[in-house]
């Protein structure tokens, strides 16, 4: 048998296995809703942080 094809065969059978299901442990949400509000942040306090370095650098 072609490995090709024993390779798409194990890859369809871990994605059905693997599928989306309902999370047992909610931790991974806390991790994402942490993520979320550090890129929140970030996204407000770059272009300050930005303009600081520049005026620091004499640039406007």
């Amino acid at each position: 048998m072609n490995f090709s094809i024993i390779f798409l065969m194990i890859t369809i059978i871990v994605a059905a296995l693997l599928g989306q299901g309902e999370a047992r442990w909610k931790g991974f949400k806390k991790i994402e809703k942490a993520g979320k509000r550090v890129f929140k942040a970030a996204e407000k306090g770059l272009p300050v942080a930005a303009q600081a370095v520049a005026i620091k650098n004499g640039r406007r």
